[in-house]
């Protein structure tokens, strides 16, 4: 219960200051609010491991303090590097950051979790604190050589958006989006696409071990080719160029998210050998890890290419907290189908969703690649 409580505190935390998250964002110089995010980190870190011998009862009511400041301090750094890219990235080599992104932070999914178990088997619990302090003060020694102003981008020109306050900046991001329809229809279809992932996140680990009984190697063998084909998809996809075809490609990468996973209704059906169920595991994770990368690649690259630089933090913590809200929510009500459903039955229910989830954005996204609508669009940039 109190790992469980951890794992929520920070979504939690996400979406109670999300209005403060944007504005920061929007209002202040990006590279001293990533430093002094990290530098937070840092110090909120250097207190608990002062701290850590010393505690007792209140040890678990510390490590919440930890981890919701730490967790704000991220989802602040995080917002506020997805706003400042398109300032120091020209616009064609956006797409190309964000793929080669996906693939490093997929790689450090691989390494990471075996490093910190190496780590953590042979040093005192207060040396993994320390090491972890490093890996952050590495982080403010590289921002600090960072340029955030390479690239001049468009504003909007509004003489009061420096005096707005932390709820009327809010406000104003959320008029925006209102006003952008294919922005805030990007902004419900990719947050439903979080809910409905999490037949894969809680689901699949469900079926591989207590429905169809594979080994322990096998299920990892399946969560390694997920994490092999995030490497593989952010490759790919940044070898490629979309251009104004972008939506186009990430509407129809979900079908290839969600549609695979009808073959997993085979070894539910016909009694198989446990190699040929991991392999069939294996395809699909493999064909959705990578269709995942176009639309974790496609969908920021046209939101840092459209939006104006001083409204991009909003918009992106519109988008964080919808996406971020609708998880949990999504891992409860599968665990209750998984319990009182057929697996069969959640499988075929899921596939339909995302049939109709990707006929949705195929209808409500592509029209503004339009160049009548692209010209508007580039007219209200400026």
């Amino acid at each position: 219960m109190n790992f469980g409580i951890t794992l929520l505190i920070g979504p939690l935390i996400g979406l109670i200051f999300a209005p403060i998250t944007g504005f920061v964002s929007d209002h202040f110089d990006n590279k001293r609010v990533m430093m002094i995010t990290q530098t937070g980190c840092v110090v909120m870190l250097l207190m608990y491991s002062a701290a850590f011998v010393n505690l007792t009862q209140t040890r678990f009511l510390l490590i919440l303090l930890i981890v919701a400041t730490i967790g704000l301090n991220i989802r602040i750094f995080s917002v506020t590097y997805r706003a400042a890219a398109s300032r120091m990235v020209d616009a064609p080599y956006l797409q190309k950051l964000n793929s080669l992104e996906q693939s490093s932070t997929a790689l450090a999914q691989i390494v990471g979790p075996i490093v910190a178990g190496v780590i953590f088997a042979y040093v005192p619990f207060q040396i993994f604190i320390y090491f972890e302090i490093v890996s952050e003060l590495l982080v403010i020694l590289i921002v600090s050589t960072m340029s955030f102003h390479l690239i001049e981008v468009p504003e909007e020109k509004d003489g009061a958006i420096r005096q707005e306050t932390v709820w009327s900046s809010m406000q104003h991001g959320l008029a925006y989006v209102r006003q952008r329809k294919v922005i805030l229809y990007l902004i419900l279809i990719f947050s439903l696409f979080n809910f409905f992932t999490s037949l894969f996140n809680m689901g699949f680990p469900y079926l591989i071990i207590h429905v169809l009984r594979l080994e322990n190697l096998q299920y990892s063998l399946t969560e390694s080719i997920f994490s092999v084909g995030l490497v593989l998809g952010g490759l790919i996809v940044a070898k490629q160029t979309f251009g104004e075809n972008a939506l186009k490609a990430a509407s129809r990468a979900i079908f290839f998210v969600g549609v695979p996973a009808i073959v997993l209704i085979i070894p539910l059906l016909v009694s198989l050998n446990s190699w040929a169920t991991t392999t069939i595991f294996g395809l699909v994770y493999l064909i959705n890890s990578i269709a995942i990368v176009y639309i974790n690649v496609l969908v920021p690259t046209y939101m840092q290419e459209t939006i104006p630089a001083n409204y991009q933090g909003r918009v992106f913590t519109i988008l964080t907290t919808g996406a971020t809200s609708l998880q949990p929510l999504g891992m409860l009500v599968y665990s209750v189908m998984f319990q009182f459903l057929s697996p069969l039955v959640t499988i075929i229910f899921s596939v339909l969703c995302f049939l109709v989830l990707g006929l949705a954005a195929m209808r409500l996204l592509i029209p503004e690649q339009s160049p009548a609508v692209g010209k508007k669009v580039k007219q209200v940039m400026h």
